[in-house]
């Protein structure tokens, strides 16, 4: 029988989950890593879950149509292609805003999805990068202010994007790990995913640990910790590390659902993009590179011998490119210790 789709929209979930077996026997890990990758969502990342969710959620509500709705958004990146691509598959009309330091790769894909890429006044992006989240809504209420009939998809404080990651991504991770997942390894970029996934494992089974990846602001070559502003890590932003720090902690994050923070540097992001891609045949992006650091971290340990440790991966590295992330100096991985 044929097996014909009607939208892309009906191809958004189900991504794989990989085991990285040679990358563990060349590491020597203790513990087994298996990936979910979230690349294999028909616009690139986990991101087009949640675009999803958000937007048919507030169909049902009967919120927006679109024969008369804009939708906008303020984003780095990939919530901006996945709304995009969900908007033009829908007949929306999509205005994004972008920040500092996006990919070129990024920005191009957006405009390939027709959305309509503007620029706020330089004052409201200077202030998220001073004020934090809150900045945000200045942002969204300069847009709704100048785009008529338009309704902002506010990804930072959007329960329907937690809801994405509760209703699908956790439970695919569970069916297929066939509820055999000990630890959860994710980031922190608008919060729905971690929040999301964690709610839903911790219901499961309370024992399944869940932790948070972070930035290391004690690296000082470090571009993430100065985030999109400069260039650095896109999409992975801080909740707090131990000398109190805030750069980032979205009103969709919920740390009930955390029992561990880890920090990666730079240094070690990159080895980790560069193992996977040499042993295992997977390029991934900077965020995903930062999880299976930590995972690895994770899997090292003899107290996770023959545990079953799975980032969240949300992307691949082929909308970095132009960021050279596919080369690595021979001085940064000599220091990527896990």
């Amino acid at each position: 029988m044929a097996k014909i789709y009607g939208s892309i929209t009906e191809l958004v979930g189900h991504t794989p989950i990989v085991e990285f077996r040679r990358l563990g026997k060349v590491l020597g890990l203790k513990g087994r890593v298996a990936g979910k990758l979230e690349y294999f969502n028909p616009a690139g990342s986990h991101k087009d879950r949640a675009g999803l969710e958000i937007i048919e959620a507030a169909e049902k509500r009967g919120e927006i149509d679109p024969e008369k709705t804009t939708l906008v958004e303020f984003t780095s990146g990939n919530m901006g292609i996945g709304i995009a691509a969900i908007a033009a598959a829908k007949g929306y009309k999509f205005k994004i805003g972008i920040q500092n330091g996006v990919s070129i790769e990024r920005k191009k894909l957006m405009e390939a999805y027709n959305a309509e890429i503007v620029e706020p006044p330089a004052q409201l992006v200077a202030g998220v990068f001073e004020k934090g989240i809150e900045a945000f809504n200045d942002v969204y209420d300069w847009f709704l202010e100048n785009t008529p009939n338009s309704w902002s998809t506010r990804q930072l404080s959007n329960p329907d994007n937690v809801a994405a990651h509760y209703k699908y991504t956790g439970p695919e991770i569970w069916e297929d790990t066939e509820g055999k997942i000990d630890i959860f390894v994710g980031g922190v970029g608008t919060g729905g995913s971690t929040h999301g996934i964690g709610k839903f494992l911790k219901e499961k089974n309370s024992k399944i640990k869940v932790v948070i990846v972070q930035p290391d602001n004690r690296d000082v070559e470090n571009p993430i910790v100065k985030g999109a502003e400069d260039g650095g890590f896109h999409g992975i932003h801080a909740v707090h590390d131990e000398n109190g720090l805030n750069l980032m902690a979205p009103t969709n994050f919920n740390e009930n659902y955390v029992d561990e923070y880890q920090t990666v540097n730079y240094a070690q992001t990159l080895r980790a993009i560069h193992l996977l891609a040499r042993y295992e045949g997977i390029f991934v992006g900077t965020s995903s590179g930062a999880s299976l650091a930590i995972s690895i971290r994770q899997a090292l340990k003899e107290e996770n011998k023959g545990k079953l440790i799975v980032p969240l991966l949300p992307d691949n590295g082929e909308r970095y490119l132009s960021e050279d992330l596919q080369h690595v100096r021979e001085d940064i991985e000599s220091k990527a210790e896990f």
